[in-house]
């Protein structure tokens, strides 16, 4: 792979596309696989969930005029709400199935035609005030709420650990012909929940993030290594901003199984686009790294 001479993508790799009269009709071939996903990094207002709503709807609306073969869309990590005031989150949670968010997005995914992955604070079932809000994110389609998910590994280097009650679960399903989980931000900094992902089935990974400065760096890293060690894809969109509490800086992208950055920056919007057979393809060429187990070997005792 070191030869590889220059401009030769990985899907060319992958499938055997080497020969300059072949990449053309390869191209062509792969074209009619592909789809796009788009990264959504917005500045949400604290609390106006009416107005950041809106302004999803534009930015979900552009996205698809530009793009018709838009698939999945990212949104950040507490959209609704905005990654912001975490003291006073719990007044704008609400029910993951039955609140005004998902009956807005799945509403605007019907309409459009894709899938929409955003997150929110969720109220827990059965629970009032301050307890029980799970720092959460839906993935909602044409047919209405697929899943939620509930961020399980809360930052302690702020005020989450506090305030949300952390998830447990990490499902995957089947959505727009991929099979894909949500992440949420610092679930992306740790290697398990991608791996436990990955080996559940996921090709996809959908990641709302709220990562703040000055670990934009650390952010794009996470999201690469999470995609080249599962070979897998991983799409995160990032709240960017200033807010009381943090600086929001570096956007989201959308990384390859060979953990290459695969999109491009449109303004507030990164688009790249997915094979669903790239993933299967990398680990032929390159070696699978989904080892269920580890078998270690004896230690050699040397005299």
């Amino acid at each position: 792979m070191a030869n590889l001479r220059r401009g030769v993508s990985v899907a060319q790799v992958i499938h055997g596309w080497f020969g300059p009269g072949d990449i053309e009709t390869a191209d062509t071939a792969s074209a009619l696989r592909t789809c796009s996903v788009a990264t959504l990094n917005l500045d949400p207002k604290p609390g106006e969930v009416e107005g950041n709503l809106f302004l999803a709807e534009r930015a979900v609306t552009e996205a698809k005029m530009a793009y018709p073969e838009l698939r999945w869309v990212v949104l950040p990590e507490l959209f609704t709400s905005g990654y912001s005031d975490l003291m006073s989150v719990h007044h704008h949670a609400e029910d993951a199935e039955q609140g005004a968010s998902v009956r807005f997005f799945a509403s605007l995914a019907r309409d459009l035609g894709l899938y929409v992955a955003y997150g929110f604070p969720e109220r827990l079932p059965g629970t009032a005030g301050a307890a029980g809000v799970s720092d959460s994110a839906n993935l909602v389609g044409p047919e209405g709420l697929i899943l939620t998910y509930r961020k399980r590994h809360l930052v302690r280097t702020s005020l989450e650990h506090h305030i949300f009650v952390p998830g447990t679960e990490l499902p995957v399903v089947e959505a727009g012909g991929m099979r894909v989980a949500l992440l949420i931000c610092w679930d992306l900094g740790l290697p398990e929940g991608a791996r436990e992902a990955a080996l559940a089935g996921a090709d996809l990974i959908l990641a709302p993030a709220g990562w703040r400065e000055p670990w934009g760096l650390q952010y794009e890293l996470s999201c690469a290594a999470r995609a080249l060690d599962n070979a897998i894809y991983v799409a995160s969109a990032n709240q960017l901003g200033v807010y009381p509490e943090a600086r929001f800086a570096t956007p989201g992208h959308v990384y390859g199984p060979d953990g290459s950055r695969i999109s491009r920056c449109e303004g507030e919007r990164s688009i790249g686009e997915v094979d669903p057979e790239a993933p299967g393809g990398w680990r032929k060429l390159y070696g699978s790294t989904l080892l269920e187990s580890i078998e270690v070997a004896p230690l050699e005792v040397c005299s």
